[in-house]
């Protein structure tokens, strides 16, 4: 496989890091006595041989920690990470498809797509009153103790490197791609009213004896939600319906069959609506669609944008490479949590996290904007993207 790790790298390095040269001068003990301060660079040394399957065996790691708090606007063309190749139905990889969900076929097999994470018009930050160069209103990414980690693989006398990450202690702000291919996590959250899901499924009411049709009508001002994640487009299944730890090279995002929405709310009303809203094939309740085309959702805002950073922002964000299975460790403050189990290849990590006593999304979406996508924000002075 191919990895051009080091522009990425340099790049990422360079966002982050603004290097500032002064000259030194000597001072004398005493005043190096009233001194106190923390190291702007730090390494840990872990260990892990608690796995199982493919991960068992022992591992160790570095970590170095940048003991900064940065922000950044970057904009990058494409950004291609696990350009190899893969077989569609292996390991969770899941083939290419067109918009109707029909299975792509190059020399009549399956094609899938050529690198693991594909993301083009890849930027951090953006850029409100874009079109007005005077006025315009650079909002960054922020990120706190940014780290890179080498993970080795031990057996025997043999210490072989297994993996790299980079990531972020924390990190908030707004994230925007056409994204091609993905591997790895990304969890969010779709809410919103029960009507938007009845005006779409029953748009001239009910039918004579339409049971199910009756107890949603009865649900309208029920909030409802569900998890969404990477699907395989034409089936509709997640990685737990493969019986993976999950998706490689997907293009399209849901609600995955045989999950359904859930209400917070009490009585027999909310009570039916899982069974009401179960997804099957990419439908829900007959008529509305719960799988849809990665490349409609622009921008994803990473953390909680109603609040500041230090009580807002996402942990646990990184994106790895590996040449076979590492446990990562998981830094998402989920409680239970402990390893990311990668396999071989390119990752991205954008899950679930804790901040407080809440378990949070880094995506959250209106029942709107799962059907019809998300907005990209403007990432240029003077136009959306492609700078």
């Amino acid at each position: 496989m191919r990895y051009k790790l080091l522009p990425v790298i340099t790049a990422g390095l360079l966002s982050y890091v603004t290097l500032c040269v002064h000259s030194l001068e000597a001072i004398s003990d005493r005043e190096m006595a009233e001194v106190s301060g923390q190291a702007f660079i730090t390494i840990d040394d872990s260990s892990y041989n608690s796995g199982s399957g493919d991960w068992a065996g022992n591992y160790e790691f570095t970590k170095v920690n940048l003991g900064l708090k940065a922000e950044t606007l970057v904009n990058i063309a494409e950004v291609k990470l696990g350009k190899f190749d893969r077989t569609a139905y292996e390991d969770g990889t899941v083939p290419m498809t067109d918009e109707n969900r029909n299975i792509v076929y190059e020399n009549g097999q399956p094609a899938v797509y050529d690198s693991d994470l594909h993301l083009n018009n890849f930027a951090l930050g953006r850029v409100d009153n874009y079109m007005d160069g005077a006025l315009a209103e650079f909002v960054p990414f922020v990120v706190s103790n940014p780290y890179l980690e080498l993970a080795y693989k031990i057996e025997g006398s043999e210490r072989r490197v297994a993996g790299f990450r980079l990531g972020f202690e924390n990190a908030q702000g707004d994230l925007s791609a056409d994204i091609i291919s993905y591997t790895g996590f990304l969890e969010g959250e779709v809410r919103g009213s029960a009507r938007t899901a009845y005006d779409k499924t029953y748009p001239n009411g009910c039918g004579f004896l339409d049971v199910n049709c009756y107890a949603l009508a009865a649900a309208t001002d029920t909030e409802i939600y569900s998890n969404i994640e990477p699907l395989d487009g034409n089936t509709g299944n997640g990685a737990p319906n493969l019986g993976v730890q999950y998706l490689k090279r997907a293009s399209w995002f849901g609600v995955r069959n045989g999950n359904n929405f859930q209400s917070d709310e009490s009585g027999l009303i909310a009570a039916l609506i899982p069974a009401l809203t179960s997804s099957d094939d990419c439908i829900i309740l007959g008529n509305v669609d719960s799988c849809f085309p990665s490349t409609i959702y622009q921008s994803i805002y990473i953390g909680d944008k109603d609040t500041d950073f230090e009580t807002g922002s996402a942990s646990g964000l990184f994106v790895s490479i590996q040449t076979e299975s590492v446990p990562w460790e998981d830094l998402s403050g989920v409680p239970g949590s402990d390893r990311v189990l990668t396999e071989r290849g390119a990752f991205l990590n954008i899950a679930r996290y804790q901040s407080g006593n809440e378990t949070k999304f880094p995506l959250y979406l209106d029942l709107d904007e799962a059907v019809y996508g998300t907005p990209r924000v403007a990432t240029c002075v003077g136009r959306i993207k492609g700078c």
